[in-house]
């Protein structure tokens, strides 16, 4: 019986190859504190060890490979610094008792221009599926081999393949943003494709049991809906459930996305059936609601985001069923310490 005022969140999770000691997961969340040359500051590592309490911290997003101009301080782990910089921040996750991922993500054409468009940066201007030649995809699983190596050595415990949010391998599982008609496009099985010739590569470093992956079924695509998605993403998952991931990780719409035109997109009850292996979802859940969730059997574990930024220790209170901070938005993305890591703690 769990002994955290019946709290299954504060239940232990089997997840792959690690032991989670609770099943309250921190969620991946840019924060734009890295230093000019990509790498995480002794600041983001107390970020990070301040959160070890979670059952596993997902990091920020880290590039795989230089990308174009235009945005500051995204994380990324392609270089020497970037790789001391990450082994320096899991090293004060696993001294303070916790478990951390890293979250890979490549934006596809890593170049500052197109030949049509000049200032182009590869996140905020879309590229599509069929805009990658042959050349960039082989680049493009080449140096997420190189990214986990560089992962295992940092000693990260696991690896999150980010497939999710609209990103490009996002738009490689939808028929609707994926016009290539090679064996990249078209059927299933050809839009899987890359994605699974990366979960390989990952896999092949880190072993079995140490890759999960996240997918937001309910993404917009084109500013809207993607009406194909409910019958999409069961096939996916199905599909999904014979390869060996220690998690499939999926996301519900937040208000802003509602606020944004996404509808209500697909709910985790109508995910849970496709999927046969460990279900993580998120999605500015409450406490309740996770519970609920996870006592229905509709995810294993349950991931937070805005809650985690301003309650480091969100396990805790919700084992004592205490009060929480409120998340200050305007700090999520400026620099130093306010609203980082100055969010009080319980006392004791």
């Amino acid at each position: 019986m769990n002994d955290h005022v019946g709290s299954v969140l504060l239940d232990p999770l089997r997840l792959g190859a690690l032991a989670l000691p609770n099943r309250v997961i921190m969620a991946p969340m840019t924060r734009l504190r890295s230093d000019a040359g990509l790498a995480p500051t002794e600041l983001v590592a107390e970020y990070y060890a301040q959160r070890a309490g979670a059952g596993l911290i997902l990091s920020e997003a880290l590039a795989v490979r230089p990308y174009g101009a235009g945005f500051p301080a995204l994380a990324a782990i392609f270089s020497p610094a970037q790789q001391a910089g990450w082994a320096r921040v899991v090293r004060r996750v696993h001294d303070a008792g916790g478990r951390i991922a890293a979250q890979l993500w490549d934006v596809g054409l890593p170049r500052a221009e197109r030949p049509d468009q000049t200032g182009w940066w590869g996140v905020t201007d879309e590229v599509r599926p069929a805009m990658l030649s042959r050349e960039d995809i082989a680049a493009v699983t080449a140096a997420f081999e190189r990214a986990a190596r560089a992962v295992q050595d940092a000693g990260f415990d696991m690896i999150e393949m980010h497939a999710s949010s609209g990103n490009l391998f996002d738009r490689f599982l939808r028929a609707a943003t994926n016009a290539r008609t090679d064996e990249y496009g078209g059927s299933l099985a050809n839009r899987l494709r890359l994605l699974y010739e990366l979960l390989d590569r990952l896999q092949a470093v880190m072993g079995a049991g140490r890759v999960g992956l996240k997918l937001s079924p309910s993404a917009m695509i084109d500013g809207g809906p993607d009406p194909s998605a409910r019958d999409n993403f069961a096939a996916i998952l199905r599909e999904l459930s014979a390869r060996e991931l220690a998690y499939v990780h999926v996301t519900r719409p937040t208000a802003d996305d509602r606020a944004r035109g996404s509808g209500p997109g697909l709910s985790f009850a109508e995910l849970r059936p496709h999927y046969r292996g460990t279900l993580l979802g998120g999605g500015d859940l409450t406490q309740d609601e996770a519970e609920v969730l996870l006592k229905e059997g509709l995810l294993d574990g349950a991931v937070f985001g805005r809650l985690f930024i301003a309650n480091p220790d969100l396990p805790a209170r919700f084992a004592a069923r205490a009060a929480l901070n409120p998340p200050d938005r305007a700090t999520f993305y400026t620099p130093g310490a306010a609203g980082f890591t100055d969010y009080p703690r319980l006392p004791g």
